[in-house]
């Protein structure tokens, strides 16, 4: 009767983690749970039975491992049409059909984010790499100010992160929007221009 026991709980554990598997390839938790009920399988080779303590160790330890979790924010898949997943960017869409600062923001939040908010050199080099493969102009991305003598804000109101390692001051009095341009060079220029632009979701 023990025995009977030990081979329909190691059946059911792994018959639940098949059906993980299939719901689940990629996951770290599964693979545990694999080696786990196999040492399982292993260690009642022989005369070996397992206790009922040790049977339902094991079971709860699978259980917990296959237990499903919420899957955090930053490793949601890039849904929106359009978009694509970055490892530098995250989520975002390149649009090349020129438009006016204005404009581009108002289509970034029609999508349901933002103009691109460059945080990091890294960031930087990937949107220069954009202008330069696609024979851009420049791109809107996010920043804004009041007057030049003002800083430079992102969408929130707090001071840009990463201005680049060509920044350039522009004293012209509507230098009110933030462009990186054709050689990679970021500063201010008029926002009735009409440039391509990115947006991130």
């Amino acid at each position: 009767m023990k025995d009977l026991m030990k081979y329909v709980m190691i059946s059911t554990l792994i018959s639940f983690m098949m059906m993980n598997t299939v719901a689940m390839t990629t996951n770290n938790r599964v693979l545990l749970s694999g080696v786990l009920v196999a040492s399982a399988l292993a260690a009642s080779h022989g005369d070996y039975i397992f206790s009922p303590l040790e049977l339902a160790t094991l079971t709860t330890v699978v259980l917990v491992l296959n237990f499903p979790r919420k899957v955090s924010e930053s490793s949601e898949s890039c849904t929106a049409p359009g978009y694509t997943a970055d490892p530098v960017l995250g989520c975002y869409r390149l649009y090349t059909e020129p438009k006016t600062n204005t404009d581009a923001r108002q289509q970034c939040a029609n999508d349901g984010g933002r103009l691109l908010l460059m945080n990091s050199e890294a960031e930087y080099e990937r949107v220069k790499s954009f202008v330069v493969q696609n024979s851009l102009i420049g791109v809107w991305i996010q920043g804004s100010r009041s007057s030049v003598s003002s800083p430079w804000l992102t969408d929130n109101g707090d001071p840009l992160p990463y201005l680049g390692p060509t920044y350039t001051e522009i004293s012209s009095p509507t230098a009110l929007a933030f462009v990186m341009d054709a050689i990679g060079a970021t500063g201010g220029v008029e926002g009735t221009n009409n440039v391509p632009f990115i947006c991130e979701i």
